[in-house]
């Protein structure tokens, strides 16, 4: 079992007022107190979470260690992760997550990119494509694989992020887009 991250370095502590990983300590307070009242799902859901990511059940479960939970959820490796990319400040080539990813859209046919030039110049190709960031890895998709994410394909912040966000990243579109997909994921 490996240890979760507890605390942010400096670098990172900065970015706790971005709005989208506000969502994160949002959820995370709420699963705390489901499982202070015992309550089975939520019990289910911290020891699945927990052991799918290998880390080691707590004798009492913290709002520490539901970050980490809520930040995994929503495709990050830990809370940490979750509030670097969240705040916009992660470093080019950094783990994006896989926040804008869904098994659902599995079965459609997309174009993934190890390097983002290669991504950028099929996008650029068509105006009815995306390019979306997963991990290190660049997809163009098209208006169903939005959908499928929960969100609309012709809301106006796709097109002030230019339908990409790997450039358009950190940007109030982007961050608009990052909030709209964390709710959808509560659905």
């Amino acid at each position: 079992m490996t240890n979760l991250p507890l605390n942010g370095d400096a670098s990172t502590r900065q970015t706790t007022s971005a709005v989208p990983a506000n969502e994160i300590k949002v959820r995370a307070r709420l699963l705390l107190n489901a499982l202070r009242r015992q309550e089975a799902g939520a019990i289910e859901l911290a020891r699945s979470v927990s052991a799918s990511r290998r880390w080691a059940e707590p004798a009492e479960w913290t709002l520490t260690h539901c970050m980490n939970i809520a930040s995994a959820r929503a495709g990050f490796q830990h809370w940490d992760h979750a509030r670097r990319v969240l705040g916009g400040v992660a470093p080019d080539g950094d783990d994006a997550g896989t926040l804008w990813y869904d098994n659902a859209c599995e079965a459609l046919t997309n174009q993934w990119f190890a390097h983002y030039a290669e991504a950028r110049a099929i996008h650029d190709a068509s105006s009815s494509l995306y390019l979306l960031p997963y991990r290190r890895q660049f997809i163009v998709v098209d208006r169903h694989f939005i959908e499928l994410l929960g969100l609309d394909a012709s809301d106006p912040a796709w097109t002030e992020a230019g339908r990409d966000l790997v450039s358009g990243y950190g940007s109030p579109a982007w961050r608009e887009l990052a909030m709209r997909r964390l709710r959808a994921m509560r659905r």
